[in-house]
């Protein structure tokens, strides 16, 4: 398991907390507004540096607090780690790993790595491409050690473009300089991602679908095809190749910014030489997409033997009992740690019915308190 205990301050309504959660299953339930999901939102900033909920991080500070911190007892092939972050009142944040101050985020999110399933993840998923090319890339960014810089590369020449086609005189000879390098940067993207559907994310589906053989669940993936559509600039060897760069950049002028790259690319899910996102119900696409977070995250603990983390706010409580159960089963079977939230206790119970390591913890205008599994379970 990656967590064996969590401490939160000032955050959310958490005045305070401090948890031990070293088991497979961490289950909090509670109202809603109770500060269950502040909980998972409070892990998922330690792992990102930015929440699933809101993009201004300052609404995270409790009102009466001057300080939040969150920090965690992490293990990650063999060693324990502290891994903490902390944001002040007046703005200043900081992360810390073993006590030493860390600058660049990749090195916490490299050594904490969560996933979260929320209700809107669903609908997100589905809808929009840039929710999709950022699950995948998640993968990318742990397999595939040379992504990040690729990525890192790649966003800082199409931010330095953007800049010069938003300007009142555009200089076309700068830009189409910029443009050969924002070509070149795209296309080592795009091989990446072409390369982790081909060697790993099919591969992953094909086995997950034998493992589920019994399970009329594993019709949602049988015979599953995930197609990356690429917006790439493609030149044409039978035309000028500045030539061809100038008429993009006459087009992305006018609308002040690059009109391609793989910042616009998406991915669909094709069955029968058909996407089947809209054919969909909404059980089915939750639960399409609960296989799918299984499949990631198995392709990222067996390429990197790394313990990962998985966040599910509110597990989903409309669809029938059979797609219930194969989600608990689906969570657990995905190797990761998991954190749930419900508004029902029972959810433990649940989880009893695959493994004995369960913590249950309830939580109460802002207090988070542990129950013990002996007296629900008796």
């Amino acid at each position: 398991m990656l967590i064996e205990s969590v401490k939160l301050l000032g955050f959310r309504n958490i005045k305070s907390a401090t948890l031990e959660t070293d088991a497979d299953v961490n289950v909090f339930y509670g109202k809603n507004g109770s500060g269950k999901t502040s909980v998972l939102e409070a892990l998922f900033y330690l792992s990102r540096a930015k929440s699933f909920r809101t993009n201004k991080r300052m609404h995270l500070l409790n009102s009466e607090s001057q300080l939040l911190a969150v920090s965690a007892t992490i293990e990650q092939k063999g060693k324990t780690h502290q891994l903490g972050i902390g944001l002040q009142s007046n703005g200043q944040a900081k992360m810390k790993l073993d006590g030493e101050i860390i600058h660049r985020l990749s090195e916490a999110s490299a050594l904490f790595p969560v996933q979260i399933i929320t209700p809107e993840s669903f609908d997100v998923f589905f809808s929009s491409p840039k929710a999709r090319r950022s699950f995948f890339d998640f993968g990318l960014f742990h397999v595939e050690h040379g992504f990040q810089k690729c990525w890192s590369d790649y966003s800082k020449l199409l931010k330095q473009t953007n800049v010069l086609l938003r300007k009142r005189h555009v200089d076309k000879r700068e830009v189409g300089f910029w443009y050969k390098s924002l070509i070149e940067a795209a296309e080592k993207i795009e091989s990446y991602r072409e390369m982790f559907f081909e060697k790993h994310f099919s591969i992953a589906i094909e086995q997950l679908t034998k493992e589920l053989k019994q399970n009329e669940n594993a019709e949602l993936i049988r015979d599953l095809e995930v197609k990356y559509k690429k917006k790439a600039f493609v030149l044409n060897e039978d035309q000028n190749e500045e030539l061809q760069i100038q008429t993009q950049i006459e087009k992305d002028i006018k609308y002040k910014q690059v009109g391609f790259g793989p910042n616009r690319a998406d991915i669909v899910f094709v069955k029968g030489g058909e996407d089947i996102s809209n054919r969909l119900s909404r059980g089915q696409s939750k639960m399409l997409f609960y296989l799918l977070e299984v499949a990631m995250v198995k392709i990222v603990k067996l390429t990197t033997k790394k313990n990962l983390l998985m966040l599910v706010d509110d597990l989903p409580s409309e669809v029938d009992e059979n797609t219930r159960s194969t989600m608990l089963d689906m969570l657990l079977h995905s190797g990761a740690q998991v954190f749930v939230t419900g508004i029902e206790n029972k959810i433990a119970k649940e989880f009893m019915n695959y493994t004995n390591s369960v913590n249950v913890f309830h939580v109460e205008h802002g207090t988070v308190r542990p129950e013990s599994m002996e007296l629900l379970c008796p």
